[in-house]
């Protein structure tokens, strides 16, 4: 994996993270305003959310690997396809 590719991931991770703590503080703002902070109700949605976004993230992640991975087997390809043509010149 290239440094670059690593850097993607990561900074895209972390904005996955922030929006999702954005996200789960505003559940809370509105459990809080509702008066249920803190109910059996309040940390079931809290804990599906989490599961939720945990399976997003990890969907995300796995996408973002699966295109460096293409990348790479594309211009691998290319690169023996290059070689071979070249040998062909070589050979003329």
């Amino acid at each position: 994996m290239s440094p670059y590719q690593q850097q993607v991931i990561d900074t895209t991770l972390a904005e996955f993270d922030r929006q999702r703590a954005i996200q789960e503080q505003n559940i809370k703002s509105q459990q809080a305003g509702l008066g249920a902070l803190g109910s059996g109700r309040a940390g079931v949605q809290l804990a599906e959310f989490g599961a939720g976004s945990d399976r997003e993230r990890a969907a995300l992640q796995a996408g973002l690997l699966q295109q460096g991975f293409a990348d790479a087997a594309a211009r691998r390809q290319q690169d023996l396809a290059n070689q071979i043509n070249l040998a062909g010149q070589q050979l003329q």
